[in-house]
């Protein structure tokens, strides 16, 4: 097997970072550490940075969370373990993407859809009130479940969220999403 022809590719898509396989917590903070450093390193501006890392670790968390392929090896092992991909690179136009993808119910995806739908059609104003809005609604304490994560993405994109949900089988589907940010 040669990895050279996915090398290729990713060299021509912008790709900085690929990631397929097993996510956790531990996970998350690793692979945003490791941008950091690499954004660091490239005297990226401070504020390109912290919104790539904010995007990367929402998106991680998503897989986390939301992902159908999950596992869980005992009880001292803290949080679950999911599995999901991870993209982070570069357009032409030198903004970065971080893209993540993950399976999930396709019952689950219509919901989603709906709520993404509804973000993209809000203005910058309208996503902060919103976030302002849900954040009060459910509390800095609660906010699993709450789409906050979603509102702060999209709020961080230098456009609509961009997403695909692919059919896997009758019950299952693939979720992916891409957000290019400011």
């Amino acid at each position: 097997m040669s990895l050279f022809k996915y090398y290729e590719e990713m060299q021509g898509e912008g790709v900085i970072l690929y990631f397929n396989g097993p996510v956790s917590q531990h996970m998350v903070e690793s692979i945003a550490g490791l941008m950091r450093t690499k954004m660091r390193a490239e005297d990226t501006g401070l504020g390109s940075a912290q919104r790539v890392f904010a995007v990367l670790v929402e998106q991680m968390q998503n897989i986390v969370r939301y992902s159908l392929e999950q596992r869980t090896d005992s009880l001292e092992q803290l949080g679950e373990m999911a599995h999901g991909q991870v993209v982070v690179g570069r357009e032409k136009d030198g903004r970065f993407f971080v893209a993540c993808g993950n399976r999930m119910l396709t019952d689950d995806s219509r919901s989603l859809v709906r709520y993404l739908r509804r973000l993209q059609g809000m203005t910058k104003e309208e996503l902060k009130a919103y976030y302002r809005e849900q954040r009060k609604l459910h509390g800095a304490g609660t906010l699993k479940g709450a789409g906050l994560g979603l509102v702060e993405m999209a709020r961080k994109a230098s456009r609509p969220l961009d997403y695909d949900i692919v059919p896997v089988d009758a019950s299952t589907s693939f979720f992916s999403m891409k957000v290019v940010t400011q």
